[in-house]
């Protein structure tokens, strides 16, 4: 089961990329699991959705959940996905309204057991598709195109699988060991996020392709050996692995191989190539914890700054 974390609203953090607004024209029709010029595929689970290429990511909870706490405010139009964090705050109603939360795109998990349907209410449709809900908020002629490109894959337009044994088995190391140093020509790197426990579902993917790809497989082998940096005092043994972990899927010239990145508890960190864990450095994490990935690091692996006890930031 995943840990479900309360936020107060003096903590709201709002996870986002950078994006400029939505234009209001109205768009043209689109066939269903087309994507429109100009436009990206976002997933979750086996369910895609095209979105327009400039929206930015956000957090479900409160971007949709706790909508009161920025309703008003000119919010620009992003995919929203759940993270575990609760905000403790209830807004009432108005959450289906695009004066309260703005445009946007919405994914969780159905309901156990929910059939697949479509339901428009005031300004969202919401679509129910292989135990994924995916609510779409936008102007009606916005609504209908976004909607109508959303359907089922086994494997997403990244290269990530909708289900991996990752899920249910979260010490499971690399079926097919590689060692990460032995790697040559690197294309192509398939960042997959995915839900450990129940209902075991792929949260969100990105690719990186080219030099891009190639360089930051070479800061991961750069990486210490020995994993971590882990606090294992500081959570229970059934939690140590936390709520997610990522799986890379490196294509070169060895075919493709499996990375397994932990990073979301408080032990078992690291890089598992199946061969050597290494350390979660900051500049080998970085290139998959933004976008359509982004999550709450702490400063020890995101290299912020900590505030020190006067207050005052301290470079880590």
């Amino acid at each position: 089961m995943r840990a479900v974390r309360t936020l107060a609203m003096a903590g709201l953090l709002l996870l986002t990329g950078c994006a400029s607004e939505a234009v209001a024209d109205p768009p043209a029709p689109v066939a269903p699991g087309t994507l429109p010029g100009g436009w990206r595929w976002e997933s979750y689970g086996g369910v895609q959705v095209g979105v327009p290429g400039d929206w930015q990511w956000a957090e479900r909870g409160l971007r949709v959940d706790a909508f009161c706490i920025k309703a008003g405010e000119d919010q620009p139009p992003a995919v929203a996905r759940p993270s575990g964090i609760v905000p403790a705050i209830y807004c009432g109603e108005g959450e289906t309204l695009i004066e309260n939360t703005g445009w946007v795109v919405g994914f969780q998990p159905t309901d156990p057991g929910a059939p697949d349907g479509t339901e428009v209410q005031d300004d969202r449709t919401t679509v129910r598709l292989a135990g994924v809900e995916v609510i779409v908020q936008a102007p009606p002629a916005w609504r209908e195109r976004i909607s109508a490109t959303i359907h089922q894959v086994t494997v997403d337009h990244n290269g990530c699988p909708a289900r991996h044994p990752i899920s249910g088995s979260p010490a499971a190391r690399p079926s097919n060991p590689v060692d990460i140093t032995s790697l040559r020509a690197v294309t192509t790197v398939s960042a997959c996020k995915y839900m450990l426990g129940a209902p075991a579902m792929l949260e969100s993917s990105l690719r990186l392709d080219g030099a891009a790809a190639a360089r930051a497989v070479e800061v991961i082998a750069a990486a210490p050996a020995g994993g971590g940096p882990d606090h294992a005092d500081q959570c229970l043994p059934e939690v140590s692995y936390g709520d997610d972990t990522i799986v890379l899927r490196v294509g070169s010239a060895a075919g493709v191989s499996e990375i397994v990145v932990r990073y979301s508890g408080c032990d078992h960190r690291g890089f598992d190539d199946g061969v050597t864990v290494r350390s979660l450095t900051p500049p080998a994490l970085a290139p998959f914890a933004g976008g359509p990935n982004a999550m709450t690091l702490p400063p020890e692996l995101s290299g912020e700054p900590e505030p020190s006890s006067a207050g005052v930031e301290t470079p880590r």
